[in-house]
């Protein structure tokens, strides 16, 4: 991406915000907190709950003239308002910021979305650029990272809201140590654009927008060829884990620099 594929935008008059005050160690409320406390540009404000309609919420807050949408939360937050969005605006989508305050903030790392309160509100509420990214979809569901199915699945499922108050980032390290030595290797048919399905033995596939991963240690780069906006998805299947492999992963997880390259075949 270039400086040109950037394009510039004012600031929003009224901004339909939507956040989640569990987020981040209840981070979330104090996002709330601040949007309230502001008066120009107009704020309309969401709180999610767990049964939250975020496409309702998006639909009524255009309705009133919004020109801007804005999420508050982690990257689940995130992917759910980026669902919502697209449900209730298909091509017609606003300009979308984000103030990242989950556990994880996989996509603000990548896109370069300050993590700091004040910066993230001001870059959310003012003038900026806009920068197209990839997004996977299943059903009628978005993913700005990435879909997965086998270890990383079962990682996040057995993270709890509590483990991630108590334990920040850490709790999906534990949880990943745990699934390693459960984690039994399977089959997977890999069909790419039509092709015929390729046989491959592993312990979980995806398909990803970006070759991101956040562990423990922040921001950690599995892949620098996936770029968020090269027009394209990648699938890969992390390979059967044995012995060396394992000490390596961990190693990697733990140093915060994703698994090592060795351990998945893209395609």
């Amino acid at each position: 991406m270039t400086d040109t594929d950037l394009i510039p935008v004012d600031a929003p008059r009224h901004v339909v915000a939507i956040v989640n005050p569990a987020s981040g160690s209840k981070k979330g409320q104090l996002v709330i907190e601040r949007l309230r406390e502001i008066r120009s540009p107009r704020i309309s404000l969401y709180v999610t709950t767990p049964d939250f309609d975020f496409a309702a919420a998006i639909r009524e807050g255009v309705a009133n003239g919004a020109d801007r949408i804005l999420v508050g939360g982690g990257d689940g937050t995130l992917m759910e308002g980026v669902s919502g969005a697209q449900r209730a605006l298909g091509k017609e989508m606003l300009p979308f910021a984000w103030i990242p305050v989950g556990t994880g903030n996989v996509v603000s790392g990548f896109l370069g979305i300050p993590h700091r309160l004040d910066q993230a509100v001001r870059l959310a509420l003012g003038p900026g650029a806009l920068r197209h990214i990839d997004l996977a979809r299943v059903d009628d569901r978005c993913s700005v990272l990435r879909v997965s199915t086998g270890f990383e699945a079962e990682v996040a499922f057995n993270v709890t809201r509590a483990d991630k108050d108590r334990l920040g980032l850490l709790a999906y390290g534990l949880s990943g140590l745990r699934s390693l030595r459960q984690t039994r290797p399977v089959e997977y048919l890999i069909s790419l654009d039509g092709q015929p399905p390729i046989h491959v033995e592993g312990i979980m596939a995806f398909i990803t927008a970006t070759g991101a991963l956040t562990w423990i240690n922040g921001m950690s780069v599995i892949n620098e060829a996936i770029q968020p906006d090269d027009g394209m998805l990648y699938a890969g299947v992390l390979r059967p884990l044995n012995p060396g492999r394992v000490l390596n992963s961990v190693t990697n997880l733990v140093a915060g620099s994703g698994f090592p390259p060795e351990s998945i075949i893209y395609f």
